[in-house]
């Protein structure tokens, strides 16, 4: 294989034979996206500012591409790709073969399939481009969704009538008339009847309401077909599951032995049912010799069993049986068998197919009614329901299927109390699930009596945790595994894996049958989360910190727990823990409510909880309440004395005293070690640059930067080279700037901080606006201004309204700043108003 490999159809990814590329600055991708689009072709200097900048670029846009090209082909050359990026009298080349680039292989793929396959996302996901690249982006979209029309076509053609893509093809891209075509064909063809009828109607409201315009002939014709057949039996038809039937099918016709497992309620049994309506089915619920209920179903003794040949038999319910309906497949080779039980039967040669739950679509995610009848779960509530529903039942729609995980018994149950609740009433009374759906607690009984004694007592223990829970915690609490085996072979608990990690959770509906389970696993499962969270904190790659993040619901329970036992000692630990992880996540305000509980009681960790406490108080811009607290923790613990004199030195900052910063930072520096004396460096240098004193700045928060990156605190490092952005912006060089804030920007996205993320989005939006690229800036400002509301900073708010106020000529968003500054009590900085006078 070619080393070489420029992948466009997604975000920007090139290898080479050193490596995988690495790029800081967007505009850097985009520049070399621009030139691998036009591969060995030569583009003029004015092709690609006009790609790069639009139809306003900046007046140093030449001198910046030059920059870029010398940027770009350093990395380039970086990963074994020397003299690629060409530089000539007419403009610049990247001289590869055009088959090395993504875009030209789709183009040339043989088949729709291999073409799609290239795709990872929207094309040049991650690069900013404007005039004839826009255009070039747009025609391959327009290309993609013809080899989807192409794919679909083909496989409705081969009998193939999966219809999961064309729903979400029609829900993406609703004025596409072809999509909603060949979803009504494969719908019908399917022998969905009443479905096809349905998408047409969708598609006459689309087309109709959006475009002004009736359906096409393709459409019609599809309706008249479907008006002509016969209806189906008056049963309840199977909604969704086709990659299912198919799966199924395919599985037996290789093998003799196909077991459906999956949770109480998840549609196994009618899944079986459909997939083999002429099968002999054998509900063995009640059954205790599998021999006898199998010859009673076919009218015969059981010595007759071993003549029936190679026949297909439903064996359903078997979980009770799973032993003796093993033996009975053995003991009758020529037995086809597609059996139904919660956990395999653990035979030889044994497919087993979990069966999932119906895809139910996000709560938090607005939806019309159409789109939401894209989901399976949804469908299905809506096929059963008593009424005909709006657009505006549709939230209470999407609650109510993510609430019931999807469930087709559960969707039926709740279904059925339509004709006296709406979908909103049912949502509001599901705390009390089991009362209102009452067969299916009696399902998910019905696996839970057949748990051995240490599955019950695990099974009860896990129900105290939200949100899922780690392999760590399971040995934590049973000492082995082997009963989390069992409860995740018997479909009580899921496994999920992300990036190299296990994870296990409950659906919903098993957790609250869980919970009723008793279990004294409180204390033992908290002690567990507080010991996680200690770890974390003392990690200094913060690694530890990013995994914390899923466990956000558990640490709340754990919260929870120690404050209603009053155990003060645990949670001052906790909230001393979760410092860090609060200023990562931006979880201001809750960790300042914790540490609000926590601070009521004593301990030798007060001082540290004060800190705490002063630092998220700080970043609200509660000045007076973030000096409370660092006096009364410099007084309860002086060995705090580095930390909290940076605090106060921040505090001191932004009201505008940088004097008393400095002072306060010299003192940080001496009393602290080296992490603390980076950071009162790297404060002090911030200060100076505040203050308009560019060159002590610009000095100060380069030795924060080695510093920093030296102990390997990479998010430390990343805020320096910030600070260095603005202090290159306010000297007065622009294209160091934006090199700089580009890099932090990144790195502070690959850590998922939040604060970090505001801030730089801020400078740069201030480097775009002075640059001449308003439209730019705007963008960015008004993402920092969302992300610094949410976060609660109201000091940041008060600086990105002003630069918004200068880019869009709004005077009303400079005195929302004065108001808040006022209110604060924090003046505009020194070097702002200096730039202010200048400009």
């Amino acid at each position: 294989m070619d080393p070489l490999d420029v992948r466009l159809l997604g975000p920007l990814e090139v290898t080479g034979p050193g490596g995988v590329l690495r790029l800081a600055g967007t505009r850097q991708r985009s520049l070399l996206a621009l030139l691998a689009l036009r591969a060995a072709s030569v583009l003029p200097a004015t092709r690609l500012i006009d790609a790069l900048w639009g139809t306003e670029p900046p007046p140093t846009a030449l001198r910046t591409l030059h920059s870029h090209i010398a940027r770009v082909r350093g990395a380039l050359s970086a990963i074994g790709l020397v003299d690629v990026l060409v530089t000539t009298s007419a403009g610049y080349a990247l001289r590869i073969d055009p088959s090395h680039v993504d875009v030209t292989r789709f183009e040339r793929a043989p088949s729709p399939r291999a073409a799609l396959a290239l795709w990872r996302g929207d094309p040049l996901a991650d690069c900013d481009v404007f005039e004839w690249a826009s255009a070039e982006i747009t025609r391959l979209h327009e290309a993609r969704l013809s080899a989807e029309e192409a794919l679909a076509q083909q496989e409705i053609s081969r009998g193939n009538y999966g219809t999961g893509q064309l729903e979400r093809l029609v829900v993406s891209h609703p004025l596409r008339e072809r999509f909603w075509e060949l979803l009504a064909d494969a719908q019908l063809r399917g022998g969905r009847r009443a479905d096809a009828l349905s998408t047409v109607r969708r598609a006459r409201t689309v087309l109709v309401e959006e475009l002004g315009v009736d359906p096409g002939p393709g459409l019609r014709a599809i309706e008249a077909a479907a008006l002509a057949c016969p209806p189906a039996d008056s049963g309840a038809s199977l909604v969704g599951r086709q990659r299912e039937t198919q799966d199924v099918v395919r599985l037996l016709e290789k093998t003799r032995l196909v077991t459906l497992t999956g949770p109480a309620g998840c549609g196994k049994s009618r899944l079986a049912r459909h997939v083999s309506p002429s099968s002999t089915v054998v509900d063995l619920t009640s059954a205790t010799c599998v021999g006898d209920a199998v010859a009673a179903a076919f009218g015969i003794t059981t010595r007759e069993l071993g003549a029936l040949g190679n026949t297909l038999l439903v064996l359903d319910n078997c979980e009770h049986l799973r032993a003796k309906c093993a033996a009975f497949t053995e003991r009758h080779p020529r037995l086809r068998v597609l059996a139904t039980s919660r956990e395999p039967l653990t035979v030889p040669g044994e497919a087993v197919y979990p069966v999932p739950p119906l895809a139910v679509p996000d709560p938090d995610v607005p939806r019309s009614l159409t789109e939401l009848a894209a989901y399976d779960a949804v469908r299905l509530f809506l096929d059963r329901a008593a009424h005909h529903y709006t657009d505006a039942d549709a939230p209470a729609i999407a609650q109510l299927c993510a609430a019931l995980d999807g469930l087709p018994l559960a969707l039926e149950l709740a279904a059925a109390r339509t004709s006296v609740l709406t979908p909103a009433q049912i949502v509001r009374r599901l705390r009390d699930r089991f009362g209102l759906l009452g067969p299916l607690r009696a399902a998910i009984a019905w696996s839970h009596d057949l748990l051995t004694s240490s599955e019950r007592t695990l099974f009860a223990d896990l129900a105290v945790c939200a949100g899922g829970f780690p392999a760590d915690l399971v040995e934590a609490l049973a000492g082995t595994l082997d009963a989390l085996t069992g409860l995740v072979a018997k479909s009580l608990v899921r496994v999920s894996r992300t990036a190299g990690e296990t994870r296990f959770s409950m659906l919903e509906t098993v957790h609250a049958f869980a919970l009723e389970q008793r279990s004294d696993a409180h204390g033992r499962a908290a002690d567990f989360f507080l010991r996680l969270a200690e770890r974390a904190e003392a990690d200094p790659t913060g690694t530890l910190l990013d995994a914390l993040r899923v466990e956000h619901a558990n640490l709340q329970r754990t919260m929870d727990w120690f404050t209603k036992t009053g155990d003060t000692g645990k949670m001052l630990r906790l909230v001393v823990a979760l410092n860090r992880y609060w200023h990562r996540t931006g979880n201001y305000r809750e960790g300042r409510q914790w540490l609000r509980m926590a601070l009521r009681g004593s301990g030798p960790l007060r001082g540290k909880a004060l800190a705490s406490a002063a630092t998220l108080a700080l970043l609200e811009c509660d000045y007076s309440e973030a000096v409370r607290h660092a006096r009364d923790g410099l007084e309860a613990d002086p060995s705090l004395a580095g930390r909290l004199h940076r605090l106060l030195g921040s505090v001191a900052r932004e009201r505008g005293y940088y004097d008393t910063a400095l002072h306060h930072y010299q003192e940080a520096a001496r009393a602290s070690n080296p992490v603390n004396a980076a950071y009162a460096q790297q404060l002090a240098g911030a200060t100076s640059w505040l203050a308009g004193d560019l060159a002590v700045a610009e000095a100060d928060l380069q030795a924060s930067l080695k510093s920093l990156r030296d102990l390997g605190d990479r998010r430390g490092a990343t805020s320096s080279l910030a600070y260095l952005g603005a202090v290159a912006w306010y000297r007065g060089e622009p294209a160091k700037a934006r090199t700089l804030l580009d890099e932090a920007l990144d790195t502070f996205g690959e850590l998922e901080f939040k604060e970090g993320i505001a801030w730089a989005l801020n400078l740069l939006g201030v480097v775009e606006h002075g640059t001449g690229n308003p439209a730019a800036a705007r963008s960015l400002l008004e993402r920092s201004l969302t992300l610094h509301r949410e976060l609660g900073d109201r000091w940041r708010e008060a600086s990105v309204l002003e630069a918004l106020a200068d880019v869009t000529h709004t005077p009303s968003l400079r005195t929302e700043a004065a108001a808040i500054r006022t209110e604060i009590g924090a003046p505009i900085p020194a070097v702002e108003r200096d730039m202010a006078r200048s400009g």
